[in-house]
């Protein structure tokens, strides 16, 4: 009979051990292990539309039939050339859409058996012009008003420029805040939502980001009639930028 109580207690004392053992390995090394650090990276990445807010144009002069085959210019020619650049200077002043105005005249040569020879004048100028989307009417004046003092002149040619939609440096810096404003709150937002699925206390601990530079309007159609211009068709462009998240859960 003693026999069977010491085995009894043998036995019992075996449970106790075990239950013990048990409760020690979900209570104590689970919580350890909950308690081990995570550190983690991902990649994350916002953008906006943007339209242009500025229209380019580039216009050309150059030596018509006239001067491009005038062997010679006598002191009144030059004269004339030079009078036609100060009323393009003057006419630019008034509006201030455009810089340049200043012109080089040169002869321009043909070669032969390594003989050089005068074969007339080379003539070049040009104006670049920056307008708002509102300041279409009065450029287009301005225009007419530039080939108003082109036509009278009997040696200088004018092209007829078309209008590139670009961003303005104000637009693209304002623009960039937002995406860095965007960017912050998607990242914080992944805290919450770490936490939450990883049972842990997530924190966003670096974020490396990196602004994507290309952004260039999409155009679909550019109209001039004369000297009249229209505003070429555009699309909203897409400026993106992204980030590399480093996250400490816990």
């Amino acid at each position: 009979m003693l026999a069977f109580f010491k085995g009894l207690g043998i036995g019992f004392l075996c449970l106790l051990l075990f239950i013990a053992g048990v409760v020690f390995n979900v209570e104590f090394l689970e919580t350890k292990n909950s308690n081990q650090a995570l550190n983690f990276s991902r990649n994350i990445e916002v953008n906006t539309n943007l339209k242009p807010d500025e229209f380019y144009a580039n216009i050309n002069f150059w030596a018509n039939e006239n001067l491009d085959t005038k062997i010679t210019l006598n002191d009144e020619e030059k004269s004339q050339i030079a009078d036609t650049f100060n009323q393009i200077t003057q006419r630019i002043k008034k509006d201030n859409f455009c810089s340049g105005g200043s012109f080089s005249l040169e002869p321009n040569f043909s070669y032969k058996d390594g003989m050089q020879t005068i074969k007339g004048q080379r003539l070049n100028a040009n104006l670049e012009c920056v307008i708002k989307e509102n300041e279409l009417d009065n450029f287009n004046r301005f225009l007419n008003d530039l080939n108003s003092i082109i036509k009278k002149s009997p040696f200088v040619g004018v092209s007829i420029p078309t209008l590139e939609p670009k961003f303005s440096k104000e637009l693209l810096e304002e623009n960039k805040e937002k995406l860095y404003s965007k960017l912050l709150q998607k990242a914080y937002s992944y805290e919450e939502i770490y936490s939450k699925d990883l049972n842990k206390s997530c924190i966003l601990q670096t974020l490396k980001a990196n602004l994507d530079p290309n952004i260039s309007p999409r155009i679909f159609a550019a109209k001039s009639n004369d000297m009249q211009l229209t505003l070429p068709n555009i699309k909203d462009a897409k400026q993106s930028l992204s980030a590399t998240a480093l996250f400490d859960c816990r």
